[in-house]
């Protein structure tokens, strides 16, 4: 455990000194500022579009935060040789893959309070109320980034950036538009509905961590519903993260 921690305390401060940190945080406060500019131009419910685009921005930022830093945690430390000093001291494969995966989250954490505390300030300035439903959008973004994370982690291992990139982005557009792939093949044939079901299956379904438009339009929330969907995003990437575990340790590195 000491490890792990270790690794993980090591990849937060790794994470915020990259440039690329900066540069999407910006990002992601840009999107919650356009949203105060656009809220003047509409009429009625101006906080209903800050709602929108700014918790839209949120999701967007930290997924591609999520992604395109894990994509080059653990190439880099092979490229660099790197690891294989760490290798020295009492630390497996697999705890060095965990804790790089715990340091991106904490990371990841920060950046989310950050964009909440922003995101809350926005809406009260646009003249609405925080609510539960604003919490529990802000807090399901999380679960579908660490999927993100962990599948970047997991092309880390065995792939260069650039191309864990392209892939991860693929990943994530494909599980992004599970649920229309099914109904667009509800009137196909046998096979392609099969095809469908089993990619529907096999990839996670981001549609399930959307709960935007039940903050934007004030929407009753299950517990059941969002407890769910929590553990679901936290045992897929668990799941990935075994996985790159185990890949890391069946690679040869000399």
């Amino acid at each position: 455990m000491n490890g792990i921690l270790l690794v993980a305390s090591n990849t937060l401060r790794q994470t915020i000194r990259q440039r690329l940190f900066f540069n999407i945080a910006v990002f992601g406060v840009g999107m919650l500022a356009l949203s105060v500019v656009v809220s003047f131009l509409s009429y009625g419910y101006p906080f209903r579009v800050v709602r929108s685009l700014g918790l839209s921005g949120v999701s967007l930022a930290l997924n591609l935060m999520a992604l395109l830093l894990s994509v080059s945690l653990v190439y880099q430390e092979i490229d660099r040789k790197t690891l294989f000093v760490l290798l020295t001291r009492p630390l497996t494969r697999s705890q060095y893959v965990v804790g790089r995966f715990v340091g991106l989250m904490y990371a990841l954490v920060l950046v989310s309070l950050g964009f909440s505390t922003v995101y809350f300030m926005v809406l009260i300035g646009a003249g609405g109320t925080p609510s539960v439903q604003d919490a529990v959008a802000l807090i399901a973004c999380l679960p579908e980034a660490a999927i993100l994370a962990a599948f970047g982690l997991l092309l880390s291992c065995f792939s260069t950036p650039t191309l864990s990139a392209g892939i991860g982005l693929g990943f994530w557009v494909a599980s992004a538009t599970t649920d229309d792939l099914v109904g667009l093949t509800t009137s196909g044939d046998a096979f392609t509905k099969a095809l469908a079901k089993g990619v529907y299956y096999v990839l996670p379904s981001m549609s399930r961590f959307d709960f935007r438009e039940a903050a934007v339009y004030a929407d009753a929330l299950s517990f059941g519903d969002v407890a769910f969907v929590m553990l679901y995003g936290g045992l897929y990437a668990a799941g990935l993260v075994m996985l790159a575990g185990v890949v890391l340790t069946r690679r040869e590195m000399v």
